[in-house]
């Protein structure tokens, strides 16, 4: 005859327990159910821009109805947070989050979470596959204005906001986010070092950081700033609800001025495409390559990320104003329409590229803090 074992004999103890739970408060058989029959439930987390969140939001609902149609009886739970894009980056290097996926504002995160990683970690492989990464959709950075405030100073790029702040008789506020924690900020940041040297944004060398007159031209673009968000959303929601008296210039997407357009009570806000060009955001979405992923987290990670590939999903971020990466899917008139939502049908502006240095992109975010306006952070 067989002992019983130590486990055994406390399932027992345990059985008998809840019996006696179970006979007082009435519920004998949905504890032992739940006992006997514990579902096996996989969890998957997602860390995603902000700016996204609308849309990221409608698909999580989505994927879930799709999932319990196709796999009955697999159960998972998706966890999503929406972070600034390097907020997100230092949190997943000081082991604060660890997603399944991440998806930061731009694909100019990737190399650099690959470079910390491997110096944070001491590990030789890089954390994301760049190349396995999922692009579906995208939308430029663009200068959020009034639509009166722009009648009279008619800015159409980064050196007329500079020369706007040379005018003693103009009060402009300005705003960006934190180019130390959001992309929009660190995109900016960019764009305007780019206006203010005359160098191409992938040409910026560590000299042109460097060079007393940009950082001269720099610091008076910033001297208008009134505030450093860590949140593009956040900063477009302070945008809508302070009106012009608060906010009259801010740096965002595309598809937030969509939001924020005509539903803003001091106006109209429109989006004034950057006469020297754009970067874009393109919203990467990467399943990470790391020791707290298990492969059944991989499988529910690729099905989602293969559902957001689906046409009607993409169709779906189209209505919450971004662009979609595949041309074959049409733009619909009724979003991208300056009349209704302030931004327009066709990108006229060419696209800029991220610097070819990776020392510049490190540095961006120092140079920043030479030139920001001291009176706000």
């Amino acid at each position: 005859m067989k002992r019983t074992s130590k486990a055994q004999k406390r399932k027992k103890r345990n059985i008998v327990i809840l019996f006696i739970i179970g006979f007082a408060t009435g519920s004998i058989s949905t504890n032992l159910v739940q006992y006997f029959f514990q579902e096996e439930v996989t969890h998957i987390y997602i860390i995603y821009s902000s700016e996204k969140a609308s849309w990221m939001t409608s698909a999580y609902s989505d994927f879930l109805e799709y999932w319990n149609r196709k796999h009955p009886d697999e159960k998972i739970i998706v966890h999503m947070h929406p972070y600034g894009s390097s907020d997100s980056m230092i949190s997943i290097l000081n082991g604060e989050i660890t997603p399944t996926i991440w998806s930061p504002a731009s694909s100019i995160w990737m190399p650099l979470l690959n470079e910390k990683w491997k110096d944070y970690s001491k590990q030789k492989d890089d954390i994301v596959d760049i190349d396995e990464a999922v692009k579906i959709i995208f939308s430029p950075i663009v200068i959020a204005t009034w639509e009166e405030f722009n009648k009279t100073h008619k800015i159409q790029g980064f050196s007329d906001l500079h020369d706007l702040n040379e005018e003693e008789n103009v009060e402009v506020k300005m705003a960006h986010t934190d180019p130390r924690l959001s992309n929009s900020g660190f995109m900016s940041t960019v764009m305007a070092l780019s206006a203010g040297s005359g160098v191409d944004t992938k040409d910026i060398e560590m000299d042109d950081l460097t060079d007393g007159d940009n950082q001269k031209w720099l610091r008076k673009f910033e001297s208008s700033a009134i505030m450093y968000g860590k949140s593009t959303g956040f900063l477009a929601k302070y945008m809508q609800d302070g009106g012009p008296e608060k906010l009259n210039v801010a740096f965002l997407y595309e598809n937030l001025i969509k939001d924020i357009s005509s539903e803003s009570e001091g106006g109209k806000v429109i989006a004034i495409y950057p006469e020297e060009g754009t970067m874009y955001s393109d919203h990467p979405f990467c399943i990470l390559d790391a020791d707290w992923i298990t492969n059944k987290q991989r499988q529910v990670a690729e099905e989602f990320l293969n559902f957001l590939e689906k046409k009607r999903t993409v169709e779906d971020a189209i209505q919450y104003g971004f662009r979609p990466i595949d041309t074959s899917i049409k733009l619909d008139e009724d979003v991208f329409n300056y009349k209704d939502n302030g931004i327009s049908y066709n990108l006229t502006v060419r696209e800029l590229e991220t610097p070819e240095e990776g020392e510049v992109l490190s540095r961006i975010p120092d140079i920043w803090l030479l030139c920001k306006a001291t009176a706000y952070d």
